[in-house]
């Protein structure tokens, strides 16, 4: 894997929580699992957050960005400090791997095992659900490394997955990250609602925020939130069907 890591600032992070948040920048795809991207972009906005460093990999996918005043560059992430009681190390950019997905997590791991990281918490889509209606309120569920984690997410009102696929980058890192010292909570929204997903993110944010110690002013997402109105029932099959 051919990776470039540049390093802005060498920090000494206070007992950080690092939160990953990326969605695919396929086009086709975006309208489905662009929450966790669009989570990071609100947080960027609303929070005061200092880059520490951005990779660019083979990992990502093969394309150049076109950026709005038409200059080319390739797909990038950064690593950013956000102060608080604790730091919050945000992992946030244009796409998530695509390919090498585990050496990719094995990189994001060892530079939050080096920076002291114990929490990793990564955000995304759920796949094997029956999608919601349009006009449900969005639905938080998630998994953990440990039983440990899995109270923590019940005691934050989030559902327990059991017995389903969890593919792809946003879940491994997840899995992976107990071998480095770190306990891993995925949380993940149903899919149903349209893009943007304003519902879906605050869901995310109210939750996230509440586990991992930060506040974030919501209230410019809950002007631009459509009100909820009593889902209709669900069809049987999956999203594979």
């Amino acid at each position: 894997m051919w990776i470039d890591f540049e390093e802005l600032v060498k920090a000494r992070l206070d007992d950080p929580s690092l939160v990953v948040a990326v969605s695919t920048s396929m086009p086709q795809y975006k309208a489905l699992y662009s929450q966790a991207k669009e989570m990071g972009e609100y947080m960027l906005r609303k929070m005061q957050a200092e880059k520490l460093g951005t990779v660019r990999t083979s990992a990502f996918p093969p394309e150049v960005l076109v950026r709005g005043d038409g200059v080319s560059s390739l797909p990038e992430c950064s690593f950013y400090r956000i102060r608080g009681k604790h730091d919050v190390l945000l992992f946030a950019g244009d796409t998530s791997p695509m390919d090498e997905q585990y050496e990719f997590a094995q990189f994001l791991l060892r530079r939050a095992q080096s920076m002291g990281v114990k929490e990793l918490y990564s955000v995304g889509a759920r796949w094997a659900e029956n999608p919601l209606p349009p006009e449900a309120e969005p639905q938080a569920a998630g998994f953990s490394t440990d039983a440990v984690g899995v109270a923590k997410l019940k005691r934050h009102g989030v559902k327990i997955l059991g017995e389903e696929p969890a593919p792809f980058f946003a879940s491994m890192v997840v899995a992976m990250a107990k071998d480095y010292g770190v306990r891993g909570f995925k949380l993940s929204v149903d899919h149903g609602e349209p893009s943007p997903h304003t519902r879906s993110v605050i869901k995310l944010l109210d939750i996230l925020g509440a586990m991992a110690g930060f506040e974030v002013d919501l209230s410019e997402l809950k002007s631009k939130a459509l009100p909820v109105t009593p889902p209709r029932k669900p069809g049987n099959g999956t999203i594979y069907h």
